[in-house]
């Protein structure tokens, strides 16, 4: 017997219904009519509830309020502008316009753990700064407003004046549920770089330490982006550098961070000065030699570490290897007598090796002898000299050459103040492999996407870029307003186009956050009115709405994508229209997964029996309500999965 079908769903995905059902999954002993008992759960965990009052982290005015924001789902949608976009059928790029807020959690069900990095540059709170003002009630409705696109008022969005008795409160309401649902999307081999600097660099650390757990805190880079120094406290030294906090998703599945010896010293010469050798092959490849095997550090000897101090004895001929004691006068016909370096601490004779007599024996054929009139002496091939580890410190690169990257997209017009250099971002996002998606939700000029085209470029990778980007009203003052631009996400839409066609890009999609094309999505309850006035209104509302014409040709795109979003496929799923029988479709199609959507008034019998055809077995199939009778919903319930709008 068919069942009756399924509603679409009408908001994304509901994380905290989601956490339940897990709970349910894995202790489902702590539930009491369908509830979470407490003591049931203090029961079953044990010593691992934590019975203090006091506990350490970090806590302001509001921090519950932004918790349980990341659990109300949105009811908006993401609209597509194909006018804006380049190549929008071919790329696998995005471009959002929206509430960072409200985009990351529609893209929750699509996206989740699919995101290799994410680099932001929020708001620093230095007083001028402005902080999103989330509205948690009625978020898509304060976002319109905000952005002037239910009045007339163009409203900006509020500076964070330090003396707002909620300065600090302010910016981490707005931070912690966007970074949570940041978390959410990383891969278990994710990882996530923050730019900050000294206003905020402190309380950050201990919210990402919440959120990404601080056993999966990787660095604290120093950024000197302005070698001259900038008095900006009217006391105290003149400041150099910013902060870029990196956290990983799960720390064990990050290795080392590495880059190109020759990348890192065109970047930075400064910092990776003594990479100048020349490079040797032997039977196991090519190798450079650096150090000598001794170390260096004089605290290693005789005493502290008796078992790495003794005498090795080198055959060149027949390249064998011998050990004797520093105590013994031993000589062996035929082979060299290299004892340990002479130690001049004072206290001690010799410095130790930094290789075990095992490790000798062992890897013989990654040390390099080289005779001298004294005898010889011991090097160490290093058969990865191409790469290196990157330093914790990034010099050489300055506010000055983020100006300049975008003025040279611009014949060296200046729009925008202070934008990331590029070259910053690609050496975080070259971390990842060259087939990822990179994520920047705080997107300003677009820099982060202008990176990683330039990196594809660089090595012919395929990495791909998703950039959210609120609409904020550029001030009439400016160059960039001058020029015709309108808000901070036009001038980035430009740049990544402009970016695109000098780069040789593969073009980029752009969507917009608006209302849901769904009627019940959109009715504001009023506080003033009881329920039942409420329920009342909604239901006179309702019917008004649906007596006109649902969909149209013109919004039926829109209503496939909030579907495509809300069904947790990618904005990157295939959509063709095409005719099945007497009926329209979008076909969707994104990996394995494929989605029928019809919005015609009325799904025909001919459309009806080739739907229950084995071609389209346990598909899910999308259409009006009305579209539909009961035999026919019983007929397709039977061999799809079916949902009405």
């Amino acid at each position: 017997m068919a069942t009756k079908p399924k509603k679409v769903n009408l908001t994304s995905s509901n994380l905290s219904e989601e956490k339940l059902q897990e709970l349910r999954r894995i202790l489902p002993e702590v539930f009491s009519e369908s509830k979470i008992d407490w003591d049931r759960l203090k029961t079953v965990l044990g010593d691992q509830i934590d019975p203090r009052i006091e506990k350490f982290g970090l806590s302001w005015a509001g921090k519950s309020s932004a918790i349980q924001s990341v659990l109300v789902p949105s009811v908006a949608t993401l609209r597509p502008d194909e006018k804006e976009s380049v190549d929008f059928d071919t790329t696998e790029n995005l471009f959002i316009e929206g509430d960072n807020l409200e985009v990351l959690k529609l893209l929750q069900k699509a996206y989740f753990e699919k995101i290799k990095a994410i680099y932001i540059d929020p708001p620093y709170n230095t007083g001028s700064d402005f902080v999103y003002k989330d509205d948690f009630k009625s978020p898509v409705k304060g976002y319109l407003e905000q952005t002037g696109q239910i009045t007339d008022e163009g409203q900006r969005l509020q500076t964070n004046k330090e003396t707002n008795g909620r300065y600090h409160s302010d910016w981490l309401s707005m931070m912690y549920p966007r970074l949570k649902l940041a978390w959410n999307l990383l891969r278990d081999d994710g990882m996530i770089f923050v730019s900050i600097d000294d206003h905020e660099v402190h309380h950050l650390r201990l919210v990402m330490d919440e959120v990404f757990g601080e056993e999966n805190y990787i660095n604290a880079f120093l950024w000197v982006n302005n070698l001259k120094g900038r008095q900006i406290s009217g006391s105290g030294a003149a400041k150099t550098y910013e902060h870029v906090l990196a956290y990983a998703k799960k720390i064990e599945n990050v290795g080392i961070f590495e880059m190109a010896v020759e990348k890192l010293k065109a970047l930075m010469p400064a910092s990776y000065k003594g990479f100048n050798y020349e490079a040797e092959s032997d039977e196991g490849g090519d190798f450079v030699v650096k150090n000598e095997l001794y170390n260096t550090n004089s605290a290693f000897n005789e005493e502290t570490r008796p078992n790495l101090v003794f005498n090795i004895h080198y055959n060149f001929k027949t390249k064998e290897v011998k050990f004797s004691s520093i105590n013994e006068s031993a000589n062996f016909p035929g082979f060299v007598k290299i004892p340990p370096k002479q130690n001049n601490d004072g206290r001690h004779k010799f410095h130790a090796w930094r290789w075990s007599k095992d490790k000798i024996s062992n890897e013989l054929s990654d040390l390099k002898f080289v005779e001298n009139g004294e005898g010889a002496k011991i090097y160490t091939k290093i058969r990865a000299y191409l790469s290196t580890a990157l330093k914790d410190i990034i010099t050489d690169i300055t506010t000055s050459n983020g100006a300049s990257d975008l003025k040279e997209l611009y014949d060296g017009a200046k729009y925008f103040d202070y934008p990331k250099p590029v070259d910053l971002i690609k050496i975080f996002i070259s971390q990842m492999e060259d087939d990822g998606i990179a994520l920047d939700f705080f997107a300003g000029s677009g820099t982060t996407a202008h990176a990683v085209m330039a990196l594809n470029a660089e090595d012919k990778g395929t990495r791909k870029f998703v950039l959210v980007q609120l609409p904020e009203a550029l001030d009439k003052d400016s160059e960039a307003f001058k020029a015709g631009f309108k808000t901070i996400a036009d001038l980035a839409i430009d740049r990544i186009r402009r970016a695109n066609k000098k780069l040789a890009g593969n073009g980029f999609k752009v969507f917009k956050l608006g209302e849901s094309n769904y009627p019940e999505n959109n009715f504001d309850f009023d506080p003033d009115k009881s329920d039942e006035e409420n329920k009342k209104a909604f239901d006179v509302y309702l019917a008004k709405a649906k007596q006109a014409s649902l969909f149209d040709a013109e919004n039926g795109l829109d209503v496939v994508y909030e579907n495509i979003l809300k069904e947790g496929f990618s904005l990157n799923a295939k959509v063709v229209e095409q005719k099945v029988a007497k009926n329209k479709m979008y076909v969707v199609t994104d990996g394995e997964r494929s989605l029928l959507v019809c919005l015609d008034k009325r799904v025909e019998p001919e459309t009806i029996k080739e739907l229950t055809g084995r071609e389209y077995k346990d598909r899910m199939f999308i259409c009006i309500d009305k579209a539909l009778d009961d035999t026919g919903k019983a007929n397709l319930g039977l061999n799809l999965e079916l949902k009405t709008i």
